[in-house]
């Protein structure tokens, strides 16, 4: 059986489509967490075998293989839908997808067993394949999440080409009607394959570049976090601080070095499991206390460093409130025993200063580890202020 070689051309818009979804099963491959890659891989794939499948069938054939197709499309136009849905984490509607899509078939096959009527036929299947595609954008829009132009173009070209589906036998209407050109092709097919292709070109290219920014993102995050607490690690601390430093406008600033008091007795008395754990939440109270804009870092093993937009004054009370609070706290270690912290303060006017604020900030921490621990010392004044003190 030989086929006209224009119609073995428009092959080409399907094979693409499927090169497209392999393409996106390989990145999911690479980026597991990127769960959403395979349902608009398959969405790719199974739109591409019917637009194939209708290509290569002569005119005559396309009714009786309407509702095979209708399944295959529908489900393309779903599985789309669950993949923009699972990228932005809400739900894709599978019961009322599943309802629409059932009522589509059976008028696909009303029109096209019972009562022939192509244009009816392509009303029905693409306002469901609309409404498939569009389930899940009310929940998207308000989220709110299109931070940046690259997730806005993602969204609204989504949006509008579900609009497009829905609408597209008006626009064929309008351009002239579904009367075979001299090629065998009518207007609606060639319409329907140049749009479908340019849009799944440009989705997919905003889909793979926001998967990109996604794991740059996320190696960006392993690189500058602390795996444990969560927090800044030494190096990204110091890039943090940079900017804040350099600028005049700000401060004034200061820098607080804490230490968790005979932390290696925690770790060999009750094991690393429990030293985790008060890692963990003095991470936390370290973050309960400071204000938006301060920095707070683990430089390794027990020792936090923290640069509060604060005078000597303000960042000493921030101190006290944190080593009370840990120390109040009879969770932290089995038995009650208390959990103590010790600090020591120092200020900081430029970047020029952060390696001689941190060298003072430590002398005055091993000044109060020497006087006892639990304390805080504070530069010039070297106020020491104990449990029982305040």
């Amino acid at each position: 059986m030989s086929f006209p070689i224009d119609r073995l051309f428009l092959l080409i818009i399907p094979a693409c489509m499927l090169l497209l979804g392999c393409t996106l099963v390989g990145c999911w491959l690479v980026q597991r967490r990127h769960r959403y890659l395979p349902w608009v891989a398959g969405s790719y794939a199974l739109v591409g075998l019917a637009l194939a499948w209708q290509t290569l069938l002569p005119p005559e054939e396309l009714q009786r293989w309407a509702v095979f197709t209708g399944v295959m499309y529908l489900f393309g136009a779903w599985s789309f839908a669950r993949g923009i849905a699972g990228y932005y984490g809400v739900s894709a509607h599978p019961r009322l997808g599943l309802l629409i899509s059932a009522v589509v078939l059976l008028a696909l096959h009303y029109y096209s067993q019972v009562v022939p009527d192509i244009w009816t036929r392509l009303y029905w299947l693409n306002a469901g394949l609309g409404l498939l595609q569009l389930l899940p954008a009310p929940h998207i829009l308000r989220l709110r999440p299109a931070t940046g132009w690259l997730e806005r173009t993602m969204y609204w070209s989504y949006v509008l080409f579900a609009v497009n589906t829905s609408i597209r036998p008006l626009l064929s209407l309008a351009l002239g009607s579904l009367t075979e050109d001299g090629r065998g092709f009518s207007s609606y097919w060639l319409m329907m394959l140049a749009t479908t292709m340019l849009f799944v070109l440009l989705f997919a290219m905003l889909l793979l570049a926001n998967s990109v920014r996604d794991a740059l993102s996320a190696l960006r995050t392993e690189r500058n976090m602390d795996p444990l607490t969560n927090l800044l690690n030494r190096r990204a601390f110091r890039e943090a601080a940079e900017p804040l430093l350099s600028d005049p406008r700000l401060g004034p600033w200061t820098l607080l070095i804490g230490d968790i008091d005979h932390f290696k007795r925690i770790n060999d008395s009750w094991g690393h499991a429990r030293g985790d754990y008060v890692l963990q939440n003095v991470a936390h109270a370290l973050t309960q206390q400071v204000r938006a804009g301060d920095l707070v870092a683990r430089f390794g093993g027990e020792e936090f460093v923290l640069l509060l937009r604060s005078d000597l004054a303000g960042a000493e009370q921030i101190a006290q409130r944190i080593r009370t609070q840990l120390s109040e706290d009879r969770s932290l270690l089995p038995n009650g025993e208390r959990m103590t912290i010790s600090f020591g303060i120092a200020p900081i006017e430029d970047l020029s200063q952060l390696s001689a604020a941190l060298s003072h900030a430590d002398g005055l921490l091993y000044q109060a580890k020497q006087a006892g621990r639990d304390r805080v010392h504070v530069a010039r004044r070297v106020r020491e202020k104990a449990a029982r003190g305040l």
